[in-house]
């Protein structure tokens, strides 16, 4: 019934918001995007109508298969619940996973690559008693040679926490319904029984993130975890990564939250660009050293779109393309706007060259880099690599306008652009032929 994270819309927990998305959708997108899990089978006790629509919802809209099993006993507790899905699991290994826990999907991998025997149910446990979870909530975990031999909430003598998530075979169903037999109807109580078979398994993934969602304060920690584990993209430029993601990060903290899009914010960005350039072509000081800041402000938001695209578990192609399409058209308006305003009349050929030479290098740095950002993903797994890109030419942009030397950004901008392409035309040879 999740009455202690109740808001003042009386939704279900399942249908709480986590940074724009509900609890449900957060926990479908991660097994659908991260787990390749295409069939979902959710079971409904309390306000089962409501959250039979919302989960309906969520798998049209992300395009996987979703089914229900009513409960009818599911006040007793989650075993009984869990044993609803009975005869609809199929025969091949499932998950089990709470509709209020939030966990880094590598806990979901390492279950898999521990699938369990025919019979079995592998539980994912966390040895971290320092973790961030609640001590008097927590279920607690006795093991002994990778397997469960307790579990409960009253355990004074136990080695890690229950996370929440299983991946099972059928065979969770004796477990639950020799429990209920007795009277007991929760998971644990299902997994104590198999634990007796030894068929209960116990997988640590101590150091991998998970939360239980269920108070306010749990809600608040989540969303802090999800904003502070948005890092922004491997091939950050130092601009990006120093000065730009701290403070898209904050505004994407407050526009995740509402209806914007990743693509809609893509175009307020190379719209606040193109009237930067437009400020660049009028005359003086101070037009030029606004439209800097403007500039700066759109590089800034740009990052933004990514982050609430990723955030939301709306990533896509077609978003990343455009975004890279409006970036270019951006780059082309603003080292033209610099020129025009460099320019004196009727024209210098040397000013026109330079102007010439810092939209090809602006260019050709934008054309090489997929090749580059590839090469180097695969020489280093996916972590960090230096880049020169965008970022750094925003803020060149911007500091020159701030000083009033528009000629002086446009040489540095075609020096620096330049040598960064020869730079990855010998790294790219260098691997290529290595």
């Amino acid at each position: 019934m999740g009455t202690r994270l109740r808001d003042n819309s009386n939704r279900p927990k399942p249908l709480t918001l986590v940074l724009g998305l509900s609890l449900a959708e957060r926990i479908v997108c991660t097994f659908q995007k991260d787990l390749g899990v295409r069939r979902f089978l959710v079971v409904v006790g309390y306000e089962a109508e409501t959250v039979k629509a919302h989960f309906h919802d969520i798998c049209a809209g992300r395009g996987v298969k979703v089914e229900f099993a009513e409960a009818e006993h599911w006040s007793l507790g989650n075993g009984a619940s869990a044993l609803a899905a009975k005869g609809l699991t199929g025969d091949s290994p499932f998950f089990l996973a709470m509709s209020d826990h939030l966990f880094d999907p590598e806990i979901g991998k390492m279950l898999i690559r521990h699938k369990p025997a025919d019979g079995q149910a592998c539980l994912a446990v966390d040895g971290n008693k320092n973790g961030n979870f609640d001590f008097d909530d927590v279920t607690r975990v006795k093991m002994k040679k990778g397997c469960i031999i307790e579990i409960a909430k009253s355990l004074d003598d136990w080695d890690a926490a229950d996370t929440g998530l299983f991946l099972s075979t059928p065979g969770i169903f004796d477990g639950l319904e020799r429990a209920a037999a007795k009277g007991l109807n929760g998971l644990s109580d299902g997994m104590r029984e198999l634990a007796r078979d030894k068929r209960a398994i116990a997988v640590d993934v101590t150091g991998h993130g998970w939360l239980d969602v269920d108070t306010p304060e749990a809600l608040r920690e989540a969303e802090s975890r999800l904003l502070r584990t948005e890092r922004g993209k491997t091939s950050d430029g130092p601009v990006s990564r120093l000065i730009n993601r701290p403070i898209s990060r904050w505004l994407t903290g407050f526009l995740v939250r509402t209806a914007i899009t990743p693509n809609q914010i893509s175009l307020v960005s190379w719209l606040l660009s193109v009237i930067a350039a437009l400020t660049f072509t009028l005359d003086g000081y101070a037009a030029l050293a606004v439209g800097g800041a403007i500039a700066q402000l759109a590089s800034i938001i740009d990052g933004c779109d990514g982050e609430i695209a990723r955030l939301k578990r709306m990533e896509s192609e077609f978003g990343g393309w455009f975004d890279a399409v409006l970036d270019r058209y951006a780059d082309a308006f603003l080292l033209f706007g610099l020129l025009w305003h460099t320019l004196p009349a009727p024209g210098d050929p040397t000013v026109l060259a330079i102007g010439f030479a810092a939209i090809v290098g602006a260019f050709m740095n934008s054309y090489t880099a997929d090749k580059y950002d590839g090469l180097m993903a695969r020489k280093l797994s996916g972590r960090r690599h230096f880049r020169l890109g965008r970022d750094v030419r925003v803020l060149v942009i911007f500091i020159g306008a701030l000083l009033n030397q528009p000629l002086l950004i446009l040489i540095v901008i075609a020096t620096l652009t330049n040598a960064e392409v020869l730079r990855r035309i010998v790294l790219c040879r260098q691997a290529t032929t290595s």
